[in-house]
């Protein structure tokens, strides 16, 4: 579906920094492995206002090619609906750019905007705000290390479950504050929610209804998901007992690639 020109620099980082709700991951690759991990406790690496973030993680890391990728917390997505989609990329950055600024209430200039199509009338566009790029570029410069990417976990999640010979109808990520849920049809994806997480039980009511919305208003039936935790003192299992509930099921809650939301990890 193309989303592969956000996801993959032109040559995969040998250190990868995973920015969530609260802390910071770094991942050591070799030869496409992860070879060691740490995690960095830390305030929202997301908010360049948290100003102990991004220094504690900096100067645990390496001066070699580095990606960063950001939980889904401060990414927009929209899936955004045409009669007919033009075939032309400059004709159509301008459509959807004039679409999109119809129904986003600030100005799209402040942000970057990555944009796909995933079928003849559908885009799936995704907006991060150049501010919080600048800010984590320039906190890279200045510690003398290489930044080759920046992408969305959710994204990298995505596109590797796409791959596989049955994929989940869903899937959900899930922090310490946040939750992100990605519904997928025919290879695509069809429908995304991000929400702030509260108690397992609350968390799993959202789940609930929000794959109750999907079924009412997108003519498929989600039952299969795949979860990926990065609360480190919570059992994924737990979230996944309570879902079964609701006719919910898990096979793969405990999957063999150790963290799917690194790029060139396996």
């Amino acid at each position: 579906m193309g989303l592969s020109d956000f996801l993959l620099p032109e040559r995969l980082p040998r250190q990868v920094v995973y920015a969530g709700d609260r802390h910071g991951e770094i991942f050591t690759l070799s030869k496409q492995r992860i070879v060691r991990r740490l995690r960095v406790e830390a305030a929202a690496l997301a908010d360049p206002g948290a100003s102990d973030g991004w220094p504690k993680i900096a100067e645990r890391l390496q001066p070699v090619d580095t990606g960063v990728i950001l939980n889904s917390d401060p990414f927009i997505f929209n899936f955004i609906e045409f009669d007919k989609l033009q075939w032309s990329r400059k004709l159509l950055r301008e459509l959807v750019d004039w679409k999109l600024q119809k129904i986003f209430p600030e100005d799209i200039a402040a942000y970057d905007h990555r944009f796909f199509r995933l079928n003849k009338k559908r885009i799936l566009s995704i907006l991060v705000k150049k501010s919080l790029l600048a800010h984590i570029e320039a906190e890279f410069r200045e510690k003398g290390i290489p930044l080759i990417t920046i992408g969305n976990s959710a994204l990298e999640i995505f596109n590797r479950l796409a791959k596989l010979r049955r994929p989940p109808d869903f899937f959900v990520e899930t922090d310490v504050s946040s939750c992100c849920l990605v519904f997928q049809k025919l290879g695509a994806p069809i429908y995304v929610r991000k929400f702030k997480s509260g108690s397992l039980e609350e968390l799993a009511a959202e789940i609930g209804k929000t794959v109750q919305f999907v079924r009412n208003n997108s003519g498929c039936d989600p039952r299969r998901f795949e979860l990926i935790d990065h609360r480190e003192e919570v059992s994924p299992e737990e979230l996944a007992e309570q879902l079964a509930q609701e006719g919910l099921s898990c096979p793969n809650a405990i999957r063999a690639v150790p963290a799917p939301y690194i790029p060139g990890c396996r």
